[in-house]
């Protein structure tokens, strides 16, 4: 592949679908794992039509790797599948609960029978067990369930709103990337494999550390959060005369800095509980001053009073900021039909130490045939053996499909 990294040498073998499952592969992939994409024959969740062979969540995370079509319900694939694993070093998946797993025989005790390094790693909705195992589950779900949603939406909403974009796939292919990352680390002393197992609600459960432990202190739940925060007031998004500008903790500076230095002396925001008692108040005397002049005017005041602050940027003010100039955030990818295709690149710098270029998703099965010769040493007849029978059993294999995520 594009890409040599740290994890050069470690071999992936990628059976999830959707969002947050080729998420916590592509992170591996880019730090240089050949991670191998395996499909069934009808192609994984996030083959839509934005462009042909795969919408956004496709182009965005599935870049790195290699794809392979096996039916893991027939023989042939099955056994394709068994010889991969005994000379790779991962398995991820993210079926729902450990029944469709064992039934597919691709659950740790298996895997583990056949290489005793492998390192399985499991990324579920809910958990791989439990009463909500089985159930499907998405993104919204965890979001919902965790409480996460509960925090969303202004002051008076009476409507939660969905936190963006894809919060729970995110954090739940991250935290996957890293227990794997940890695993992989522990066998270098044990020699030994080990099961990893994250879910998308425990991922949620984890970002609202602190809601939590405001709840566990004071035994409320806090209200929604709005645009500014609740605990450090002035901080979150403003209004100004032409847009919004975010601000950080900022007091009393802020109050000097929009000319209206009096605030900083009311009674009402004198220390941190009453700014907090009293938030509303204080947002709507700091909006009446930074309506007085643009977003862009007061970013270069705040700067020289060395208040934390920044533009609120749409996707494409965003790719213009000169910080994310700077960082190279943007990367691009040649496609083979499509040509030069932008993305967003890996956010992990480790200096010298990765090289070489992203490349596109692969189209489905576009690697199956040199995977298996030079992985496994399959002959032309043996590769033409396993094709023609999973082109027998495709309406059999839709069937069971469907009922796997």
């Amino acid at each position: 592949m594009a890409i040599k990294g740290p994890l050069s040498g470690i071999r992936v073998l990628d059976l999830t679908h959707a969002y947050a499952g080729p998420m916590a592969s592509l992170h591996l992939a880019d730090m240089g794992a050949e991670v191998i994409k395996i499909e069934p024959p009808i192609g994984e969740l996030a083959r839509m039509d934005f462009i042909p062979g795969g919408g956004a969540t496709l182009v965005c995370a599935g870049r790195n790797k290699k794809g392979i079509v096996l039916d893991l319900w027939n023989n042939s694939g099955k056994q394709a599948f068994y010889n991969l694993v005994r000379v790779s070093d991962v398995v991820l998946e993210n079926y729902r609960g450990t029944e469709i797993t064992r039934k597919m025989g691709i659950d740790y005790e298996t895997l583990k029978e056949l290489n005793p390094r492998v390192i399985c790693a499991s990324l579920a909705g809910y958990g791989a067990t439990g009463p909500y195992s089985d159930h499907p589950s998405y993104d919204a779900m965890a979001v919902a369930i965790s409480g996460m949603a509960s925090l969303t939406g202004g002051y008076a909403a009476t409507k939660p709103l969905m936190p963006n974009p894809g919060t729970a796939d995110c954090i739940g292919g991250l935290m996957t990337a890293i227990g794997i990352v940890t695993a992989l680390h522990e066998r270098e002393r044990t020699g030994v494999g080990r099961k990893v197992e994250v879910s998308l609600l425990d991922a949620c459960m984890t970002l609202l550390q602190r809601e939590f432990q405001h709840y566990f202190l004071f035994g409320q739940s806090p209200p929604r959060q709005g645009s500014i925060s609740l605990s450090i007031p002035p901080s979150g998004f403003y209004r100004c005369r032409n847009g919004y500008i975010a601000l950080g903790s900022c007091w009393p500076q802020i109050c000097k800095a929009i000319g209206m230095e009096w605030i900083a002396d009311d009674p009402r925001f004198m220390d941190a509980e009453s700014r907090v008692l009293h938030r509303e108040e204080l947002e709507d005397l700091l909006e009446q001053g930074l309506q007085k002049a643009d977003a862009e005017e007061w970013l270069d005041r705040l700067r020289a009073y060395d208040i934390p602050c920044g533009p609120v940027n749409t996707h494409a003010k965003a790719l213009e900021d000169p910080q994310v100039i700077h960082n190279k955030a943007e990367s691009y990818m040649e496609h083979p039909t499509h040509g030069r295709l932008r993305s967003i690149a890996c956010p992990t710098k480790i200096a010298a130490a990765i090289e070489g270029e992203d490349a596109c998703p692969p189209a489905l099965g576009e690697h199956t045939e040199e995977v298996l010769k030079k992985v496994l040493g399959y002959s032309d007849e043996q590769i033409a053996r396993l094709n023609k029978e999973q082109e027998e059993n495709f309406e059999e294999m839709q069937k069971h499909v469907r009922k796997q995520f």
